[in-house]
């Protein structure tokens, strides 16, 4: 007796059970190769902010005389030549597509304005960055000189077991950058957004998950994902405005250099040149 088989059936039935899992993992990769290339981006941006305080008056990246003689800024501050000089390095990675913040950290405005884009995007020099119209907004800076890096005890210092006074430390800056990193890449980006906000990296991630159901962006759903993504949505790593729906990551990185000089009585750096790179007061 003649059988006739017939795979097709059995070929196809494999293709739909596997591809879609192929191709899951196809966009993981790719979008966890983008963080990847941010995350290191993200650390030369704190080297290049260092290397601008070693060489401005720190009244030009926002920092403050503090008690102990060093200098500091009251916190991650977007604004000021280290911020300047973090964001040309990022600016690159931004992603802003057209897109610049109105809204005080609400949403993206868009506009179909070329010439209005073209005024909002981040220049250098003479030359302006595409898609990065809200990487000022993307980025901040936090900056420290000295940062007790100098130990205790010294000749000047009146005795063992004391800090040593700031002209006995170590001079040095101490340069910590934030990027809120797009996850754009469709179906990586919720994937990598949900491991991000079901972690300890979110505020208030990490803890006991309530529901059993998920919601995602771009097709993807995971157990929790509800929670998750309202976690991500408080702390403002997801944008939903304009034609763009996207989560996004914070990455931080610090970078410490020597100082050894002071250069708070270097002169301010001239008004018109910071209107002429955009810079905010």
């Amino acid at each position: 007796m003649t059988t006739f088989k017939d795979e097709h059936g059995s070929i196809m039935l494999e293709a739909v059970l596997v591809l879609p899992l192929f191709v899951l993992i196809v966009f993981f990769v790719i979008q966890m190769t983008f963080v990847w290339t941010a995350k290191q981006m993200t650390y030369y941006a704190a080297y290049c902010g260092a290397r601008a305080a070693l060489v401005y008056n720190p009244a030009d990246y926002g920092a403050e005389k503090q008690g102990d003689g060093g200098c500091k800024t009251g916190g991650f501050v977007s604004r000021g030549v280290v911020h300047q000089a973090a964001c040309t390095v990022l600016s690159w990675v931004s992603w802003s597509i057209g897109g610049y913040d109105l809204s005080g950290g609400r949403g993206l405005f868009y506009s179909n304005n070329g010439a209005l884009n073209e005024l909002m995007s981040f220049r250098v020099g003479t030359y302006s960055v595409p898609l990065s119209s809200n990487v000022r907004n993307q980025v901040s800076v936090d900056v420290s000189e000295y940062g007790n890096l100098g130990g205790t005890s010294g000749k000047k210092s009146g005795g063992k077991g004391q800090q040593a006074p700031i002209d006995e430390q170590l001079p040095a800056v101490t340069v910590r950058v934030r990027f809120r990193c797009p996850l754009f890449i469709p179906l990586g980006g919720p994937v990598v957004a949900y491991f991000y906000g079901a972690s300890d990296s979110v505020p208030g991630g990490g803890g006991a998950m309530l529901t059993e159901d998920s919601v995602g962006v771009g097709g993807f759903t995971a157990s929790n994902g509800d929670v998750v993504h309202a976690n991500l949505v408080a702390h403002g790593n997801y944008t939903d405005s304009g034609p763009w729906r996207y989560y996004s990551m914070v990455l931080e990185e610090s970078c410490t250099m020597a100082k050894p000089y002071k250069t708070d009585t270097y002169p301010l750096m001239p008004g018109e040149d910071k209107a002429l790179m955009g810079m905010s007061e």
